[in-house]
């Protein structure tokens, strides 16, 4: 009896214990959606297969004082995954809005405090379509930073569409 509770709660823990060193990226794009490691072929047959993917990005940015190249990663699991033309689009599931704060140390803010204010669909293709829920908040500091409306809403528009460096992981074989 011992053993088969034993080998059922295994079991199920091996179900549900995947963490971030159980994936392994299997394909790695540039922010034009250029191969720089793996296979898209494989990823492409991973998703087709039903296998589970966590997607991770890279955003740069400008640091506001020193005018140095900043890096952000950000890795989550994938939602509604599609594959089409031969490349892979991932929806990523609403969060709190959040956003760097360039310190020392470096850390990061909530942007609103509205759940699901930040949506996006990411390909390999390099696109990321982003949507965010903009409370009076983000459009004053956005204000402020570009101070004519043209700009500010140009900024927006460019937000809404960026590209980005890609990683995409499966589960590695147990």
């Amino acid at each position: 009896m011992k053993t088969v509770i034993f080998t059922s709660l295994f079991f199920l823990f091996s179900l549900v214990s995947y963490t971030q060193d159980d994936y392994k990226v299997v394909y790695h794009a540039d922010s034009k959606g250029l191969a720089k490691a793996g296979d898209l072929e494989a990823l492409s047959n991973a998703v087709q297969a039903g296998s589970p993917l966590r997607v991770g990005w890279k955003l740069k940015f400008q640091h506001p004082e020193t005018g140095e190249v900043v890096e952000m990663q950000h890795w989550t699991d994938a939602g509604f995954v599609t594959t089409l033309g031969g490349h892979v689009f991932a929806q990523i599931q609403g969060i709190f809005q959040q956003g760097p704060a360039i310190t020392s140390p470096p850390g990061v803010f909530l942007a609103s405090d509205q759940p699901d204010s930040w949506v996006a669909i990411i390909g390999t293709t390099g696109v990321m379509r982003q949507k965010f829920q903009m409370d009076t908040a983000l459009l004053d500091q956005m204000k402020a930073i570009f101070p004519d409306e043209e700009t500010y809403q140009e900024e927006l528009k460019k937000m809404e569409m960026m590209q980005v460096e890609t990683m995409w992981a499966v589960p590695q074989s147990r």
